[in-house]
């Protein structure tokens, strides 16, 4: 706003042109409106979320007195109930935030009622299936009702489901008509049924929902090594997942709304992972459980998945940019410009070889420093070439955090009190020169 009555004080911008300009942004009054909205209706969710629980346990006080046939009348005439109120609430009454309150409950009734039943008729089966179904019946609500209420129920549901499959009976065998004993019970339906949720959010503009799917995705992917049977090994392939998720990030258009949920997942899991790595003692204490048949398949599950991702993303940005250059050519460009986020992958595969045909701890200790100083200074320079402050902060953050993990790592013991005080003042001083380099940085912008 003080820029535009600047411009226009200077004649270089009419009145309506300030007007068309100030069109295509939010008003001050428009974004406090949406965060209030946002704030009542998680409050409202709450509350649905609240009452169903009560009206649960006021149901359960006498339930075992009542007979079969009135128990199923009563779930089944809660759940339709509910709905009904919320279709009426929403298309005749047009209150579309009870409408969502409502829908809400009655997703969570829907939910009860799947084990109430099985409760009534004493079946005992494989109990995550609940959880399926449940998140089954959420889904068309969560699609058509535009509210992203039932997104983020859809998406817990998903993560429990694929939770208790994998953690609880990964020794099942996969499942299609059918038990499959020789592939690992991996929840392989998640994606399919976080698929149609993530494409209403690009739909929709609905960066949240965006949030939530690439969450529940990279929960997913964090499971996988857990079904396989590859936990010593789950570190590399977790790093390589954050990494195929910063190139994903990197693929969108610069300063891309859509693409802040990858990075910061992406950056959540390669971030701890390296953390995790750089330390001498834990890869000297994974090399005395090594299974060579699976590392090296692992290598090549995840060196087959890095090749389609890369491909998928050069694609994207040659069909983006509509130039004409060859496929060869834009896969070399990709490679060029994401350099750290695919040689991140590229590093995870190395250290994983290296473990299992060479054994030595020490060189992936050194490596695994070296790359979180270089993924923060690659955070900080994403922060700066976006404008963002966000970005640069946290690798500001992150390289300060290597700092002090080093220092408690090697020098704790011999720097003692007066050694942490030091490392804490130029910690501070750092972030003081930082902050400032950054308000100096857009005082200039402004000149």
């Amino acid at each position: 706003m003080c820029q535009i009555d600047d411009w226009q004080s200077r004649g270089m911008l009419s009145t309506d042109q300030a007007s068309q300009i100030l069109g295509l942004y939010e008003t001050r009054t428009e974004l406090a409106e949406r965060y209030r909205s946002m704030a009542l209706l998680t409050l409202m969710g709450a509350a649905a979320f609240l009452v169903g629980m009560g009206a649960l346990l006021l149901i359960s006080y006498n339930w075992e007195a009542m007979p079969d046939l009135l128990k199923l009348i009563i779930i089944f005439g809660v759940f339709v109930g509910t709905q009904a109120t919320a279709f009426v609430l929403r298309f005749r009454r047009g209150a579309r935030l009870w409408s969502e309150a409502v829908f809400f409950l009655g997703c969570l009734f829907y939910g009860a009622g799947i084990f109430l039943v099985a409760q009534i008729f004493h079946l005992n089966a494989h109990y995550p299936d609940a959880f399926w179904w449940w998140a089954l019946g959420v889904l068309p609500f969560a699609i058509c009702l535009d509210t992203l209420l039932l997104h983020a129920l859809l998406v817990s549901l998903l993560a429990i489901w694929c939770w208790t499959e994998i953690i609880g009976f990964s020794d099942l065998g996969a499942w299609f008509f059918g038990r499959w004993g020789f592939i690992p019970n991996g929840a392989y339906a998640l994606p399919l049924l976080a698929l149609p949720g993530l494409m209403w959010a690009y739909r929709k503009g609905s960066v949240g929902a965006v949030s939530l799917y690439v969450a529940v995705l990279a929960w997913w992917f964090f499971l996988q090594p857990f079904a396989w049977g590859l936990e010593e090994e789950s570190v590399y392939f977790i790093g390589a997942v954050g990494g195929l998720m910063l190139v994903i990030a990197e693929s969108h258009s610069a300063g891309a709304r859509f693409a802040v949920p990858y990075r910061l997942f992406g950056f959540l899991l390669a971030a701890g992972v390296l953390l995790v790595m750089s330390f001498h003692g834990f890869n000297r204490q994974t090399l005395y459980s090594i299974d060579d048949a699976k590392s090296l398949m692992l290598a090549l599950v995840m060196a087959i998945l890095s090749a389609a991702v890369i491909y998928v993303a050069a694609m994207f940005k040659r069909y983006e940019s509509r130039g004409p250059i060859s496929v060869g050519q834009q896969v070399q460009q990709t490679v060029r410009r994401q350099w750290l986020p695919i040689g991140l992958v590229v590093l995870m595969i190395i250290l994983l070889l290296w473990r299992t045909l060479l054994g030595e701890p020490l060189l992936p200790t050194i490596v695994a420093n070296v790359a979180m100083i270089f993924l923060a200074v690659w955070l900080m320079d994403v922060g700066l070439r976006e404008d963002r402050g966000q970005p640069f902060a946290a690798g500001v953050l992150y390289l300060l955090l290597w700092a002090i993990v080093r220092y408690v790592d090697l020098f704790g013991n011999f720097g003692g009190m007066l050694g942490a005080a030091l490392m804490f003042f130029l910690c501070g001083g750092t972030l003081f020169g930082v902050a400032w380099h950054w308000r100096r940085r857009k005082q200039q912008q402004h000149v």
